[in-house]
């Protein structure tokens, strides 16, 4: 793990901000693509989010663990950053949890997955909300990771 991580240090160093926005958009706009797929009954809006929330899950180990490598990598000690690394995990599980839950629920109790699926992305696209709010406040309000 730890050639991963120079490797990545070395060619990537600003690695988590490259990354971190992609989840970020890809949770929201699956949270409205399933609003839109109750409000106008479209199956493929439906099919849409499921697959944006799967690509935006699958990510979301990745842009954490960039995170962890570069507070480690320019020594941050905050309590910012342990919110902000709070709600990434929050974000990080319960994203996973969420996606085997449907894909769970798609197999067993098909007419609540639906139901699971749309209160889980409300869920998590305002987890997403307060990890990004946190790490904006790391950003513009403290300098962390800003070239002087």
């Amino acid at each position: 793990m730890k050639v991963i991580e120079e490797f990545f240090e070395e060619f990537f160093p600003h690695l988590h901000p490259m990354l971190v926005h992609f989840p970020i958009a890809l949770f929201v706009t699956a949270l409205i693509l399933e609003i839109s797929a109750v409000l106008f009954k479209k199956e493929n809006l439906h099919k849409s989010a499921l697959t944006i929330f799967t690509i935006g899950t699958l990510m979301t180990p990745f842009v954490v663990q960039s995170g962890l490598w570069q507070a480690e990598d320019l020594h941050l000690d905050h309590p910012l950053l342990d919110q902000h690394r709070q709600f990434a995990y929050l974000t990080m599980w319960g994203s996973l949890i969420a996606l085997t839950g449907v894909i769970v629920l798609k197999n067993t109790f098909a007419k609540y997955a639906r139901i699971f699926f749309l209160a889980s992305l409300l869920v998590i696209v305002g987890l997403v909300a307060l990890t990004a709010d946190r790490g904006g406040d790391m950003v513009f309000e403290y300098g962390v990771g800003v070239e002087k």
